[in-house]
């Protein structure tokens, strides 16, 4: 006879017809009265109703009227059983699943339950008597009786477990669990050697039994018998030297062994199988990074694992991503471009896809196309601060000013953001309000900035240079881009600001120096920077040169709409 061994699990659901056939009978045995049975009836159809329409709380509302009406039937505790399970309330369903079970000892749909919602509970030795009068109510499931053993060596009664494994009938399926059950048994009361004498008494009638074998080998080295578990590993390969599992297993040894060579060679083999479960193919490469954690670059076994996964398993979401997210730490942007953009598709729920994909758009100021796209992830993270802080920069960039005004709004004030994003918004909030015309509100932010990291370089500029656009308070803009250039003096774009306040300051001289280095450090300058460029060379004298300069600025597309009157009349 062949025996089925398998996890007894929670019965979600209970047929309909039995269900009706369970309320026919109730009032046989605990009320003859025709109006209460009429009542129950309609109760409990209202509430199976309700339950299949997925109105859970009218449904509880019916079972509860149901258990007011009839305290012998045990269906309408079983219902609100399942019910609170549903809720993940373990405890509420405990408590009715047992009034259940308490009702008819014989039905095992309400044991299991209540087994089901004890065990979320952490509570196997309860469990145990509930099994062995299942076990009484049906001898011819076994299935009982090896769930009773399970339990009871979880709950650390290993002698009680041994004991109940004796009862098991003769059969080489059950046997076979049954060793490994002892085992395990013999293992949680510290005794390795009485276990590990077990399985070897098995593998002297069975000796084809690697999984067995494998069992015994993963033992030995977790209780670092190395040479046993060697040997053991020898004979498993001699015997299947194909079997990826049986590599994966040796990999793991030779890997917690030190054997870093070794364990890279059997990996791969694994890893060149189109049958494993890539699943468990990036455990192992999660395990290899782990160990590496603290180093700045992956070793090349981890990079030569990762790309053998991506080369047999490509197109499964899982390896897609940790593909992707491996070119991503390599800074290999194009290449993991693509992926993520397939996997904000098949993996939508991910932040770390649209994270990363943002932080590669906006690298290459592909601000048009993180638009879009930071919608599309505030669907699925509408609480994600940095996705409202992309969209605000992305719409800066696009000059619509009103959204990303409305964005960095929204964003800032979702709590629990680092300081460093927050320190962006404000940056990013100043940016569009005096973009958008409103420079007092600008001028504010960037003081609450200033307040947060007075010294603040990107702070200190950008204030500076608006204050200076503006012809406003320059002395305090002096000050705040002198600490810039004082901390980055070979900085352009600090240098270019300078420069300008110098110039607002009709200080022509004086920014003459600051801007030619400007144009020296700057391989490709802006348009606004060879303006500023060409206004300080007339101021200095130098007309021809400054003409030069706002031409090459009009042809950057980047000039102000004063440049065709500069080349055309000079400075007025």
């Amino acid at each position: 006879m062949k025996y089925k061994i398998i996890a007894l699990g929670l019965v979600l659901a209970v047929a309909v017809g039995y269900s009706q056939k369970v309320v026919a009978q109730e009032f046989a045995v605990s009320d003859t009265s025709q109006p209460a049975a009429a009542k129950f009836k309609y109760y409990f159809a209202e509430g199976l109703r309700f339950k299949m329409l997925g109105n859970q709380e009218q449904a509880l509302q019916m079972f509860q009227k149901c258990t007011e009406l009839n305290q012998v039937s045990g269906s309408a505790f079983y219902e609100l059983a399942l019910l609170y399970s549903d809720k993940k309330d373990y405890s509420a369903a405990t408590g009715y699943a047992r009034n259940a079970w308490k009702r008819d000892q014989t039905n095992k749909w309400y044991g299991l339950l209540l087994i089901e919602n004890l065990k979320m509970q952490g509570k196997q030795l309860e469990c145990v008597p509930i099994y062995r009068q299942l076990e009484k109510v049906f001898p011819a499931d076994i299935e009982f009786l090896t769930a009773e053993i399970e339990m009871l060596i979880q709950g650390k009664q290993e002698k009680e477990a041994l004991k109940r494994l004796s009862k098991l009938p003769d059969d080489v399926d059950l046997s076979r669990w049954a060793t490994v059950r002892k085992k395990d048994a013999y293992f949680s009361m510290n005794n390795f050697d009485k276990g590990a004498k077990i399985l070897l008494e098995w593998l002297k009638k069975y000796p084809e039994d690697f999984e067995v074998r494998g069992i015994l080998a993963e033992a030995y080295a977790t209780k670092g018998k190395l040479d046993d578990a060697t040997a053991q590993y020898k004979i498993l390969k001699e015997k299947n030297p194909d079997n990826p599992a049986i590599s994966f297993s040796l990999g793991q040894f030779y890997f917690q062994t030190g054997k870093k060579a070794e364990a890279l060679a059997e990996f791969l083999k694994g890893f060149r199988s189109p049958d494993v479960n890539p699943a468990i193919k990036i455990e192992i490469v999660k395990g290899y990074i782990s160990a590496q954690e603290k180093q700045q670059k992956l070793d090349n076994e981890v990079i030569k694992l990762i790309e053998t996964l991506y080369e047999v398993d490509k197109g499964t979401p899982e390896v897609d991503l940790l593909y992707a997210n491996f070119l991503y730490s390599e800074e290999r942007l194009k290449e993991a471009e693509p992926l993520y953009r397939r996997l904000t598709s098949t993996e939508p729920g991910n932040f770390l896809v649209w994270q990363n994909l943002l932080f590669i758009l906006n690298e290459e100021k592909r601000f048009g196309e993180m638009l879009p796209l930071t919608d599309s992830a505030l669907v699925y993270f509408p609480g994600q601060g940095l996705f409202h802080l992309f969209k605000g920069i992305s719409a800066i960039e696009k000059k619509d000013f009103p959204v990303a005004i409305a964005s960095l709004n929204k964003g800032i004030g979702i709590p629990g953001q680092s300081a460093e994003i927050i320190k962006q918004f404000y940056l990013s909030l100043a940016e569009a309000l005096y973009r958008n015309g409103n420079s007092t509100e600008a001028f504010a932010n960037f003081d609450q900035m200033l307040v947060l990291e007075p010294d603040n370089v990107q702070v200190l500029n950008n204030y500076s240079y608006y204050l200076a656009l503006d012809e406003k308070e320059l002395d305090k803009a002096l000050d705040m881009i002198t600490k810039c250039v004082t901390k980055e003096p070979e900085n352009p774009t600090y240098l270019d600001t300078f420069a300008w306040v110098l110039y607002q300051r009709k200080e022509y001289v004086k920014a003459y120096d600051p801007i030619v280095k400007t144009i020296k450090l700057s391989p490709d300058p802006s348009g606004e920077v060879l303006e500023h460029y060409g206004d300080i060379l007339f101021r200095n004298g130098k007309p021809d040169d400054a003409k030069q300069a706002w031409i090459k600025a009009k042809a950057t597309k980047e000039a102000s709409d004063k440049i065709d009157s500069k080349i055309s009349n000079g400075l007025k």
